[in-house]
């Protein structure tokens, strides 16, 4: 698959030129990690985007534009088509593939991709380099903003994780405040230095803390509720 490589390669540095031409960023670096390919360019205000993809013909093309995937900044109907071709194109093979481990999947993912994919990668990248380039400042404000949302949200979650003795947390789990709450959450969530334990009823609290208990496994148990 190096024409995937070369043909995604061809396009970043085509459709997104007018970065280097408009906002002074940097010539796109291609760096390898793993299976993955990233090209890579930034501004000396600390803006970036990173392109990425693995080398396989079904691969996502993803574009992280200051750290946050292009989906989450803009609404698109015509890259909402594309995502949704690509999908069609390759997911029914793919899926295939995982069960079975047959490479004719893969073969045939590749001749989908040399039939149609390289034009749809091709017209998506275009269509999100254009979004970009029309409303760049507005994705930097956007791409901040949703980064900082993003913070605040894992603050509030680590703030509400609490941390028991098994045996405390037995205390805790039968008083009618703890239940109160249970009831008024979708899920508990019960972390050992184990596993890690999603709880929806009482019951099921009961049977995790019945064989806790029978273990003798004096854990620290570190709990929170979620939505």
């Amino acid at each position: 698959m190096n024409n995937l490589l070369y043909e995604v390669k061809y396009a970043v540095e085509t459709h997104f030129k007018f970065l280097q031409d408009n906002y002074n960023f940097t010539p796109f670096e291609q760096v390898s990690l793993a299976y993955e390919y990233h090209f890579k360019a930034n501004d000396s205000a600390g803006n970036f985007i990173n392109i990425h993809i693995e080398l396989i013909a079904s691969t996502p093309i993803w574009v992280n534009f200051n750290g946050v995937y292009i989906e989450n900044l803009i609404t698109d109907n015509l890259v909402d088509k594309y995502n949704i071709e690509l999908h069609n194109l390759y997911d029914s093979n793919f899926n295939k593939y995982l069960k079975t481990k047959d490479t004719k999947y893969i073969s045939a993912n590749i001749d989908n991709y040399n039939l149609y994919g390289n034009t749809i990668n091709n017209n998506r990248l275009q269509r999100i380099a254009e979004l970009i380039k029309e409303d760049f400042y507005k994705l930097v404000s956007a791409s901040k903003k949703y980064k900082d949302l993003k913070e605040e949200e894992a603050v509030k979650q680590n703030q509400q994780i609490n941390s028991n003795t098994l045996k405390e947390f037995a205390l805790l789990a039968n008083s009618q405040e703890f239940k109160e709450k249970f009831i008024s959450n979708n899920v508990l969530i019960v972390d050992t230095d184990k596993c890690q334990i999603d709880i929806t009823s009482i019951k099921e609290l009961k049977s995790l803390i019945n064989t806790l208990t029978k273990n003798k496994n004096n854990v620290v148990i570190d709990w929170h509720f979620v939505n």
